[in-house]
């Protein structure tokens, strides 16, 4: 399990900064310019810029675009020819428009000039260069960008000198204070990690060093440091400090947080903690957790703070299960989820971007994954909070192989149970998962993460759909076919195919019928395709908190009964092949990790995780309800996990028709000498499994390295066959090294 402490600050100085590298005062360069400038004055120029808007202005389309300030030197200015370009060629065109006063251009990769401007392109807040090119081709202003920070502007003061502006002025003039740069953070001493009680601290710094140890980024008159000093007392405890030196910007906090109490790790959990301004999270006004001056008082609270997608920066300390430090540095965070945001303990997303500090969380953090780069995480409340608070966390984990490798059928994320410490306190169990994004499908589906199409479907007020990436148009191709075309028809199930992955569509009802999840069909819903001729929709699977229902619960009745949006489930049923792959596909999950036993098993063993830490939970969030309600709660889900298959084995009996259920036995000859594959799994030599009179089963021996196939002990020629089950069927695949 996983421990996560969350630090983080407020946005009243430059404190806001986070760099992955200490930053000090910014100079140009003195190396003479590649290009050519400009021999008349130009009568034009770069007035401010903002390369990282995390929650400043923003565009006609609510977006925090990045911005670019132009500005008549001298008076009324016509743009023909001119171009924005982060290199000394080509660019985007201005409109060709008189300008009259200071004007923006979003930086958006937008490329419109209608209501708004926004160029082609977007400004890359690790730093780079921008140009301002006139007709001729020559430059007529530049400037050289370095690493920007959030909401932090890079503009020209009265004597036309770049300076760093807190505080932004867009279509203004910068009037506000610049300054030439930042100070440096200082070093504290020891770094992040479990310390003894009483840890002496010791800070390094330039000019004047200030420190506070309840997350609060230090201002001038907080407690200057003079000398090492013990650690405040408390199992865990975030310190800061700020350097301040005269005429820079004071730097970004730098943030260490020590955990003193070591019989935190004696669970095995994993423990993150976050820092950050109370007011950032806690303000009672802006805070992002509260629920603001003006709500619904009636659940889910719309309107309230935490429903809106403000975001605040923190410091991250996530500790692995031995109490070792996986990933230390600054961050973003918001509220997330859909209705369950609206639970007491709120869900959290965790942003890595280089306005903060490192664009991604680098660590190991899932022990059944080799992926270790992140740039968003995610914070679950449980699901069915002050319930198992185990229901997503087992569903997705049934979905792997003995050896924990992820199904290539089913879509869901990695999951590690964390406890989280905001500002110290502890806040309670939370489930840490991936974030189901074009990442993900990088990470887990080699798909190129800016070459895809991601349609998404959540619920707030009404069903709210949105294109994450690429567009509608496959979308909508996929839609127009459903519903002109009827898929018992082969030619027409024959472009559905082309389409859609079967597969991953089936895996999807799998995971949701077996959990019995109802809050699906018109809800919860992403699915995605690689772009191009070979591309095929998939839908991930995720948020099971509706699951854990009554056993019998017949979840395929509503499925097989209608088609919705995005999730033709009844029109492809109508589809004889299709059928026949969903009871197959069904029947494989069924016959393994879903069988009674092992899924009651998998309950069992997510629960031993947290049982240790849960009392605290408990006593935190569900009105001090006790350990033996959660237990309760843990025995009723191991009775439906045990339950479960075969209510939806007799589901698909009453409303596919699949004939009379015989036993498939598969043998390896040796044992040792191959696998076999069926529909979606595979499975070792041994294997045992209930399959359908009417749906025949196709399977495939697969020879272990230096081993080969020799053939079927009945005759049957080819490693690959399909089986038509009359009958209770033994099956001997023999192979030789």
């Amino acid at each position: 399990m996983l421990l996560l402490l969350l630090v983080g600050c407020a946005p009243r100085s430059a404190s806001l900064l986070d760099s992955a590298e200490p930053s000090g005062p910014t100079a140009l360069p003195d190396d003479p310019p590649m290009w050519e400038a400009c021999t008349d004055p130009a009568p034009l120029r770069l007035n401010e810029l903002l390369a990282a808007n995390v929650d400043g202005l923003a565009d006609e389309d609510g977006d925090t675009s990045d911005w670019i300030e132009l500005m008549p030197v001298s008076g009324p200015t016509f743009l023909e020819g001119w171009r924005l370009s982060e290199s000394p060629a080509g660019g985007w065109p201005l409109p060709e428009a008189e300008l009259r006063g200071p004007t923006l251009v979003f930086a958006s990769e937008k490329s419109r000039t209608t209501a708004e401007w926004h160029a082609d392109f977007r400004l890359d807040d690790a730093g780079g260069e921008l140009f301002l090119l006139a007709a001729e081709g020559c430059v007529g202003d530049h400037v050289e960008r370095p690493r920007t920070y959030a909401n932090v502007s890079q503009g020209r003061d009265d004597t036309s000198a770049w300076m760093f502006y807190v505080e932004p002025t867009p279509e203004a003039a910068n009037s506000t204070e610049g300054r030439t740069g930042f100070a440096d953070p200082p070093t504290l001493s020891p770094p992040s990690g479990v310390v003894p009680a009483g840890q002496m601290i010791t800070i390094e710094g330039a000019g004047v060093v200030t420190w506070t140890a309840d997350g609060e980024p230090p201002e001038d008159d907080d407690t200057v440091y003079r000398s090492p000093f013990e650690l405040p007392s408390g199992d865990v405890v975030p310190v800061r400090a700020v350097a301040h030196v005269e005429g820079l910007w004071p730097s970004r906090p730098a943030t260490a947080t020590y955990v003193q109490a070591d019989d935190r790790f004696d669970a095995g959990v994993r423990v993150l903690a976050i820092t950050f301004a109370p007011d950032a999270l806690f303000d009672p006004v802006t805070g992002i957790y509260e629920y603001g001056p003006d709500y619904d008082r009636n659940y889910p609270y719309f309107g309230a703070n935490f429903w809106e997608l403000w975001e605040r920066p923190v410091h991250v300390d996530l500790f692995g299960p031995a109490g070792e430090l996986l990933a230390s540095q600054d961050a973003g965070i918001q509220i997330a989820g859909g209705y369950s945001r609206a639970f007491d303990q709120r869900n959290f997303e965790l942003i890595a971007r280089s306005a903060y500090g490192p664009d991604a969380f680098e660590a190991e953090l899932f022990h059944l994954e080799s992926r270790r780069r992140f740039e968003r995480l995610y914070l679950r409340n449980g699901g069915d909070w002050c319930g198992t608070q185990l229901v997503d966390g087992v569903v997705q984990s049934l979905f792997r192989t003995d050896s924990g490798e992820r199904a290539d059928s089913v879509d869901a994320q990695a999951y590690e149970p964390a406890l989280v410490y905001l500002n110290g306190e502890f806040w309670g169990v939370y489930e840490l998962k991936e974030r189901l994004d074009e990442d993900w499908m990088a990470a887990h589906r080699g798909a190129a993460p800016d070459d895809v199409d991601f349609v998404k479907l959540g619920w707030t007020h009404e069903a709210n759909w949105t294109i994450e990436a690429g567009d509608w148009e496959a979308f909508d191709a996929l839609e127009a076919l459903v519903a002109a075309e009827d898929l018992r028809d082969a030619e027409a199930y024959a472009a559905f195919e082309s389409m859609v992955d079967v597969d991953n569509f089936i895996g999807a009802s799998v995971a949701q019928g077996w959990i019995g999840n109802t809050d699906w069909w018109g809800n919860n819903i992403r699915l995605w395709q690689p772009r191009g001729e070979e591309g095929r929709w998939r839908w991930m699977v995720y948020d099971f908190g509706h699951g854990w229902t009554d056993p019998s619960y017949d979840h395929l009745a509503t499925s097989v009964s209608g088609s919705w949006t995005a999730l033709p489930i009844g029109d492809a049923l109508r589809n004889p092949d299709f059928r026949e792959r969903f009871v197959n596909v069904h029947a494989d999950w069924l016959n393994t990790t879903l069988r009674g036993a092992e899924a009651a098993a998998r309950v069992r063993e997510l629960a031993a995780e947290v049982r240790p830490v849960m009392g605290e939970q408990r006593e935190r969030w569900c009105g001090g309800s006790s350990m033996p309600a959660w237990e309760s709660s843990i025995a009723y889900a191991e009775w439906f996990a045990e339950e479960r298959a075969g209510y939806v084995e007799a589901a698909l009996a009453r409303h596919l028709a699949p004939g009379s259920r015989h036993t498939l036995s598969l043998t390896a000859e040796p044992a040792a000498g191959g696998h076999f594959r069926l529909a979606v799994v595979d499975v070792e030599s041994g294997f045992r499994g209930t399959y359908y009179e009417d749906v025949p089963v196709g399977l495939e021996a697969v020879p272990a390295a230096g081993w080969h196939f020799v053939g079927w002990e009945d005759g049957e020629d080819g490693a690959a066959r399909t089986v038509e089950l009359a009958g209770d069927t033994e099956l001997r695949a023999i192979f030789a090294d």
